[in-house]
């Protein structure tokens, strides 16, 4: 009964995350709602100035420019371009880009704000716990 327990507390101890690993990787980053399917750099300034009206403003956009690529949230959109704060460690200034210069433009979904996410974690936790302790007081009592 010792052994059985050291072993499972030993597991327990070197592979913690294996499950949680598994899931958060196969839907990570991005719902990728970009406008079409061509190559970059192929697409109208007229196709995002549809596609960036329809997105709600405060969204949590990625934009890639041929300057570079920026995420932020989406505060304005208008007739050439649109006005994006970046999500930075450090605050930075709100940048305006220019449907002209937009190469992709995608909607970034959130990964870890969901409450029931977190409740089954927090659940699943202390199931773990509660058996764990259960496996140690059954190896004390046993002997």
């Amino acid at each position: 009964m010792k052994r059985t327990c050291a072993v499972l507390l030993i597991s327990m101890l070197v592979f913690p995350n294996c499950a949680v690993h598994g899931a958060a990787s196969a839907n990570r980053h991005v719902a990728a709602a970009t406008a079409g399917s061509a190559r970059h750099g192929q697409e109208s300034p007229d196709l995002w100035r549809q596609f960036a009206g329809k997105l709600p403003v405060g969204s949590l956009v990625r934009v890639r420019t041929n300057g570079g690529r920026l995420t932020g949230s989406l505060l304005l959109v208008d007739e050439t371009g649109i006005v994006v704060k970046p999500k930075t460690r450090l605050p930075e200034l709100a940048r305006r880009v220019a449907f002209d210069h937009v190469e992709q433009l995608e909607l970034v979904k959130s990964d870890g704000a969901s409450l029931a996410r977190a409740a089954v974690v927090g659940g699943a936790v202390g199931v773990g716990a509660f058996f764990s302790l259960m496996l140690i007081f059954a190896a004390i009592v046993g002997d």
